[in-house]
């Protein structure tokens, strides 16, 4: 597989009314090396707080691999009140865009930011011509599984994080 930048400068900006709660966020594309620091703690504090076995890769990764990731990916933000509600990173890989890492803060959860961020995305593959999108979801996470067949993203392969003999992850797709 290969891995391509998708980063190429164009403008994405949504922004998003949630009916019931009355406010208001916007989705922006963020490649501000840096803010590498933000997000590498805001993604550890949410991801760290999620009870999987084993933990996420990301609690390894450093800001600098942040800061490689805002270099070579594409970024989309949720900033709500002037502070980081929610993250998505996209990578080109072959055919298909590659969403990792979404983060929501739990206090903006169950208000459209996922769903917003994924929407980045999925117009983010069109805009390049991705056949599909593919991600990881943990089968322990239910709530995310049920967000992503949502999306239309269905369970392609189950995977064994080292040292497991049951599935611990779906790869999922969504053909575009």
């Amino acid at each position: 597989m290969s891995s391509t930048p998708i980063g190429d400068g164009h403008r994405f900006s949504e922004k998003v009314t949630r009916r019931e709660s009355g406010q208001a966020f916007e989705v922006r594309r963020c490649a501000d090396p840096s803010r590498a620091g933000e997000l590498h703690t805001f993604v550890q504090s949410v991801f760290g707080a999620l009870d999987i076995d084993p933990p996420s890769g990301v609690l390894k990764e450093t800001e600098a691999d942040f800061a490689a990731r805002l270099a070579g990916e594409t970024a989309f933000i949720v900033e709500a009140d002037g502070t980081l509600s929610g993250c998505v990173f996209c990578r080109r890989d072959d055919d298909a865009l590659y969403i990792g890492r979404l983060a929501v803060a739990p206090a903006w959860r169950r208000r459209g930011v996922a769903n917003a961020l994924i929407e980045a995305a999925k117009a983010e593959a069109r805009a390049h011509g991705a056949a599909r999108m593919t991600l990881g979801a943990r089968i322990a996470l239910p709530g995310n599984l049920a967000l992503f067949r949502r999306h239309g993203f269905t369970v392609v392969a189950e995977t064994c994080h080292p040292g497991f003999s049951r599935p611990t992850s779906y790869d999922m797709e969504l053909r575009l």
